[in-house]
């Protein structure tokens, strides 16, 4: 299979992609917590995505196939430490349709993020995963994470 990775550009149009990106997102939703993106949440997202393309301190990656369809996509951003003024990058989103799992196209992916980070000179990178997702947590610790802390909240 033919794949193709790239980073959105600022400099050019990317209506299209953010509403595939948006699209996808709804189906990672539907298969991860099983609702459907409200919305108020579509737009949400597209605002935050707009920022992320527009900023140097973020990136957002999509994989197309062959026919250019929209496949996949790789979310990260660069953030501050309070305490200690470092930059750590982190991975906020992965994300590959189902039927083209298993294809190390979600590594990839990681490595293109992992790839941009270090090229800003960031080491340190975290990503969050939902102690429930154990298929993400077996991902992300085959791609060489270490669980660190437990995020505790009073939902």
């Amino acid at each position: 299979m033919n794949i193709s990775i790239e980073k959105l550009d600022k400099k050019i149009n990317n209506r299209e992609s953010i509403k595939e990106i948006i699209e996808l997102w709804n189906l990672n939703a539907i298969e991860t917590a099983d609702c459907e993106l409200e919305e108020k949440d579509k737009k949400g997202i597209e605002e935050q995505l707009v920022e992320l393309i527009q900023s140097r301190y973020g990136a957002v990656f999509v994989v197309t196939d062959e026919s250019n369809n929209l496949i996949g996509y790789g979310i990260g951003s660069i953030k501050k430490d309070l305490v200690t003024d470092m930059l750590y990058g982190q991975i906020e989103e992965v994300y590959v349709k189902l039927e083209y799992r298993r294809q190390q196209i979600a590594q990839s992916l990681v490595g293109n993020l992992s790839n941009w980070l270090n090229q800003e000179n960031v080491s340190l990178i975290h990503v969050y995963v939902d102690l429930d997702n154990k298929l993400a947590l077996n991902f992300w610790e085959n791609t060489g994470f270490e669980k660190e802390f437990f995020l505790l909240s009073n939902s």
